[in-house]
């Protein structure tokens, strides 16, 4: 225990690029399986830190866990040939997981810390590289920790560094695995056993990918000298018919009023709509604003996101059909995705408990975010019964039928949110906005466009 003690300190010199001498790592294969476990389990106690110890284990994401671990394998080999020493490949191959466990830790700690202290504006600063930071610093500490191992010729060190950013950096960065093993134990009280216990049969399911393709064929081109507006919608819990009510309804609305037919996206999640609608998954929505940022004019059109269910006090937003494992979509997932597409105008509109908390992770100079509920509070209406949540109703049924503008129709609902709250003894939701003032003058655009018409 001592030795992998010892071993646990030197990663994290390593990971921050110290030169450490080969004779200081006690190599052992028990060690490598430690150290592979410990890249495992650092994302479990980050969720239950976050989640609470009352959950599950996600088993069906045990695969998408340990996905880097081939990976690691595959640069020791090739930087320990690559520096002419190919029988210490066992020594790279601990050390290079010793990095893997170590960088693991400190991204979990100060997401955790961020989480903690309400303070996810800290990891903005590297936000719309999240998902690339940690493989380029894991492909770099291994080829610093390998060069630095087994010292060699400037050319062999070339080599080593290059078989890093092939085999660590360059796949690592565009894979976006399912790390969390914790999982949430929910119970919304609302839900309808019969929806809540369906399965989805083999035939639909295997319809799926046909069905996503029809509705992304669908979409057409922008229109040159023309402000066009994609609508996109995802409604993600399949067990309350609010959601899929909501975005049927703001689809028919931006339809109507913002000359978005041809032009919009429906994802649901329910047993009612999965024979004709796409199920609202992260993967689902990854194809959407990929087909909507290579038919859309990034410079002159305008994406208009709408995303509705419930979400967790951490901040996940939920995607759940029953006898089916979504990923999970949080704040820096969205982030990703939407940065990914390049889509440059951005409106986001997130109506969920908490949904606040995408906020920080999603303003920028061109995007005009919008959250029904603070960071920490809830939002309401969400019943199976309802046609609308309250914030629904206020901001798109009422507000939006009443102006083009995004913000000033903000500004109706939420004095209507919060009255109607105060009538039924609710705790206020607080919702909150966050307006780039790169996008202002493109929906100023947009408002006497339509109003023009």
């Amino acid at each position: 225990m001592s030795a992998f003690l010892k071993n646990s300190a030197i990663a994290f010199r390593l990971a921050f690029f110290q030169r450490i001498a080969g004779d200081c790592i006690s190599i052992a294969w028990w060690q490598v399986a430690a150290f592979a476990v410990a890249s495992l389990l650092i994302p479990v106690v980050y969720d239950i830190a976050s989640i609470g110890a009352i959950g599950q284990v996600q088993w069906y994401a045990i695969p998408s866990a340990m996905v880097h671990l081939p990976f690691v394998l595959f640069a020791a080999i090739a930087a320990a040939y690559a520096l002419g020493k190919g029988e210490k490949t066992p020594l790279l191959l601990q050390a290079f997981l010793m990095i893997t466990a170590a960088i693991d830790a400190v991204i979990y700690a100060a997401s955790l810390a961020a989480d903690v202290m309400h303070a996810q504006s800290w990891l903005q600063l590297f936000t719309d590289e999240y998902y690339f930071l940690p493989a380029f610093w894991l492909a770099a500490a291994c080829a610093r920790a390998a060069v630095g191992v087994l010292a060699f010729s400037f050319e062999r060190t070339v080599l080593a560094y290059s078989a890093c950013v092939i085999f660590l950096a360059l796949p690592l960065s565009e894979l976006y695995p399912e790390r969390s093993l914790w999982q949430e134990v929910r119970n919304y009280g609302e839900l309808a056993a019969d929806v809540g216990h369906a399965k989805l049969n083999e035939d639909v399911l295997y319809r799926q990918p046909k069905i996503l393709e029809r509705e992304l064929a669908a979409l057409g081109p922008g229109r040159r000298g023309v402000i066009d507006v994609y609508f996109i919608g995802v409604g993600g819990y399949a067990a309350q018919d609010v959601f899929m009510k909501e975005v049927d309804a703001v689809s028919r609305l931006f339809r109507e009023r913002f000359g978005s037919e041809g032009k919009t996206v429906r994802l649901v999640n329910n047993l009612k709509s999965v024979t004709d609608s796409p199920l609202a998954s992260v993967t689902s929505l990854r194809a959407s604003l990929q087909r909507v940022s290579e038919l859309m004019d990034k410079d002159e059109d305008v994406l208009f996101l709408f995303l509705t269910s419930h979400a967790s006090k951490t901040h996940r937003f939920s995607l759940e059909f029953s006898g089916l494992k979504f990923h999970e979509l949080d704040p820096a997932k969205l982030r990703a995705l939407l940065d990914e597409a390049g889509i440059k105008n951005r409106v986001v509109v997130i109506s969920a408990c908490y949904s606040g908390g995408f906020i920080d992770a999603l303003k920028s100079e061109n995007t005009l975010v919008i959250s029904a509920a603070a960071a920490d509070k809830n939002s309401f209406g969400c019943s199976d019964a309802a046609e609308w949540t309250y914030f629904g109703r206020a901001y798109f049924d009422e507000a939006l039928r009443k102006t083009y503008s995004f913000v000033e129709a903000f500004e109706l609902a939420r004095p209507v949110i919060a009255e109607r709250e105060r009538k039924e003894g609710y705790t206020p939701s607080e919702p909150q906005m966050a307006l780039g003032q790169g996008i202002k003058p493109k929906l100023l655009s947009l408002e006497r466009q339509l109003a023009g018409r």
